[in-house]
């Protein structure tokens, strides 16, 4: 797709850091009209998500305390893949550094963009297989504990609207879909 209907006419860096910088772009729809000062959330690294499954087919979350949000959540693993490092490599480091877990197999699933009208961040989505805790949480920042979860109690949780962290939600949703064989994954051995 080479056809860019709408154009940046300008762009103003408003806030930067290595974490997150806001720009206000002056866009030209197709039309003509043109949007000034569209507030864009710029992440100069993605981040991945890990949905850990051990043997028995049991979930691992990472219960983190959000401040932004003032909540506690269950979550998958994830993290910021840092410079030079690929997306499978960055999915195992999470995955222990969090979990202090391992697995010999990951699958991705892909990746998608959670705000795509406002922001170019970007998730990778891995599943781990016969996942297996091996040494104590090394995050303890922001890791509170962890736990393992049948996917039934993580619908339940889903229904009572207890997982609100969207990345969790994509993540185990891509993830049960791939073991019902509703969609396919890539290797990443």
């Amino acid at each position: 797709m080479t056809d860019r209907p709408w154009r940046v006419l300008g762009r103003r860096t408003i806030h930067q850091s290595e974490w997150v910088s806001l720009h206000q772009d002056d866009v030209q729809l197709p039309d003509g009209t043109v949007i000034p000062q569209h507030h864009v959330v710029d992440y100069p690294r993605p981040a991945v998500g890990v949905v850990p499954i051990r043997a028995d087919g049991a979930v691992l979350l990472v219960e983190h305390y959000r401040f932004i949000v003032d909540r506690t959540h269950w979550e998958v693993p994830a993290g910021r893949v840092d410079t030079g490092e690929s997306d499978a490599v960055a999915a195992a480091r999470e995955l222990y550094e969090e979990c202090g877990a391992v697995a010999p197999r990951y699958t991705k699933l892909g990746q998608y963009h959670p705000a795509n009208g406002s922001s170019n961040q970007t998730f990778y989505v891995y599943i781990g297989h016969d996942v297996d805790v091996i040494a104590p949480i090394s995050d303890t920042n922001e890791i509170m504990s962890i736990r393992w979860f049948t996917p039934a109690e993580i619908w339940q949780l889903i229904g009572r609207n207890e997982i609100r962290d969207g990345l969790t939600l994509t993540a185990f949703l891509w993830a049960d879909a791939y073991l019902r064989g509703m969609v396919s994954g890539h290797s990443a051995d």
